[in-house]
């Protein structure tokens, strides 16, 4: 090939830049709308309500594993084919995916239909709830078999580098959705509205994601007349290790509910959804450095040859991934790990026993699990996503260990020794998988250390002596002036933390590039000069 290593990592590196800023401020938006959403369900549904919409979502994901690897296929096959000019192969791997999607979620939805009465009898729902749980569930599931059949238009503008595309589409999608909730709901549907809402906006964005597929990829074809052996072999063969390792995340992400609502019912359940949603809600900003490194990871290995010298890019490219999303990721659960008790009483409106301190585990063992984001993505796009089950087994055992001994620990089953028990086996099992990538990858540990980790901590060095002086004031205010307060002390936070890393974390080349950027995307700073050396030390 004629590019040289150093033209396909500048074409990565600007096409990583746009689609992460795209997707922050995708994700920052969605954030805001989301903050809304469970105080004002909460105000007009029962816990055990909310309980079981938390519970239909666990189940969907679960049905939705069979047909999961496929989107991992699509986002490194297709960009390792589009960096090769391999346009036939692309169109052929999408249309067998589709003709093996389709059929699949058909029989997928008609089993949940035929075998409702036994996940009723599971859930432990009340009669009084079983009409309602019926439709939600089935409209829910089928929602969600609907995006994943039509997934491939999505995936396909991930793997060309596109995302920035259906970050736009997702933005519609879900102001769309937030105003259907806050109607159908205010108006007596309670869950049920929220499924419908739902349901309204996975049509909408699966037909934009269409749309806009076949407009910005001039090469896209689907026909059943594509489909092929080659296809079937790459969907069989790395999608179903990205299945099965689909199915121990899918599980260890919701493995607490699924226990509490087992052991305990679906008030515990909703207990540990919601002491569990702040820190999920501030884990999708960080995840828009890990989004982007699987089809990066493909596209160079398509356009370098495989030595030493390629495999530099790959290195750096893990190591900006991991050092950035861990500094993100610090910046939100610092500040919610400390101030989890005024945040959670003034978000919800009321106080749930044991929901602040489960936060302040979720935060603190949610920035671990991120943590294992980069080497995954990276290792997947290399083709190794059988390296993921580094971090799945280990945490099933610590599962298994530790889980019982909770109930030992608390002389009973309750929601908040399940929730430590999970919490310790994530952070256990991602130290293993981190220690095992970095050694794949050939980084030093040292190095990783100094780079990833530390900067991970100077947030929490920051938040405590700032904010824990004013837990008790935020305590003894009302709602409304709480709230005011606890903004400030976040803006606060966030100025005196910009300074610190800033100055202390963020090396030369780094505070010259992440300055340019602001410089280029930012209007108001077009008239300001950018040296070309500023660029050149990213």
């Amino acid at each position: 090939m004629s590019a040289t290593p150093e033209h396909h990592t500048e074409t990565v590196r600007n096409s990583i830049s746009t689609n992460v800023m795209i997707t922050i401020v995708a994700r920052v938006v969605y954030l805001i709308t989301r903050f809304f959403v469970p105080p004002f369900v909460l105000a007009r549904v029962s816990l055990e309500a909310y309980g079981l919409w938390a519970t239909a979502f666990i189940l969907v994901s679960y049905i939705g594993i069979s047909t999961m690897g496929l989107s991992a296929v699509y986002a490194k096959y297709v960009a390792e084919y589009s960096a090769r000019g391999e346009c036939r192969r692309a169109n052929a791997l999408l249309s067998t995916g589709l003709s093996l999607a389709i059929p699949l979620c058909a029989v997928l939805f008609g089993a949940t239909w035929l075998f409702w009465p036994w996940v009723l009898g599971h859930l432990k729902i009340t009669p009084a709830l079983a009409t309602e749980a019926r439709v939600v569930v089935l409209i829910v599931i089928g929602s969600f078999l609907l995006s994943l059949c039509t997934s491939a238009f999505s995936d396909a503008l991930t793997g060309v580098q596109k995302d920035a595309a259906n970050q736009w589409i997702w933005i519609v999608a879900y102001l769309f959705e937030t105003v259907l909730i806050f109607l159908l709901v205010g108006l007596g549907r309670g869950v049920r509205g929220l499924a419908e809402a739902f349901l309204l906006r996975t049509v909408l964005e699966e037909g934009l994601s269409t749309i806009v597929a076949f407009r910005k990829i001039p090469w896209l074809r689907v026909s059943p007349f594509m489909v092929n052996r080659e296809s079937l072999r790459s969907i069989l063969s790395f999608g179903g290790v990205v299945q099965i390792t689909s199915f121990f995340s899918i599980g260890l992400n919701s493995i607490e509910r699924v226990l509490a609502a087992s052991f305990i019912g679906l008030q515990a359940s909703g207990l540990l959804d919601l002491s569990k949603k702040l820190p999920s809600m501030a884990a999708s900003i960080p995840n828009a450095f890990t989004s982007s490194l699987t089809p990066a990871a493909s596209y160079l290995q398509g356009a370098l040859e495989d030595t030493e010298a390629s495999r530099a890019p790959l290195r750096k490219l893990f190591l900006k991934g991991a050092r950035y999303m861990n500094l993100s990721a610090a910046y939100f659960y610092a500040f919610l790990a400390v101030a989890a008790l005024p945040l959670l009483t003034v978000w919800l409106g009321k106080h749930y026993e044991g929901a602040a301190l489960l936060a302040t585990i979720f935060a603190l063992a949610t920035q671990v699990h991120l943590m294992t984001g980069p080497g995954t993505s990276v290792l997947k796009g290399l083709g190794r996503p059988k390296e993921e089950f580094y971090y799945c087994i280990p945490n099933v055992a610590a599962l298994v260990v530790l889980v019982p001994l909770s109930r030992l620990a608390w002389g009973a089953w309750t929601a908040v020794g399940i929730g430590s028990a999970v919490a310790l086996s994530t952070v256990l099992s991602a130290a293993f998988f981190i220690r095992h990538a970095n050694r794949l990858l050939a980084l030093p540990a040292a190095e990783y250390f100094r780079r990833v980790v530390l900067p991970g901590i100077v947030p929490y060095l920051v938040s405590i002596p700032l904010v824990v002086p004013m837990i008790g004031v935020v305590n003894r205010m009302n709602r409304w002036s709480a709230a005011v307060l606890i903004v400030l002390l976040g803006a606060v936070y966030t100025a005196v933390l910009a300074l610190v890393v800033d100055r202390w974390v963020m090396d030369e080349g780094e505070r010259l590039w992440f300055r340019a950027v602001i410089r280029s995307r930012l209007p108001r700073f077009q008239k300001v000069a950018v040296p070309e050396q500023e660029g050149a030390q990213a």
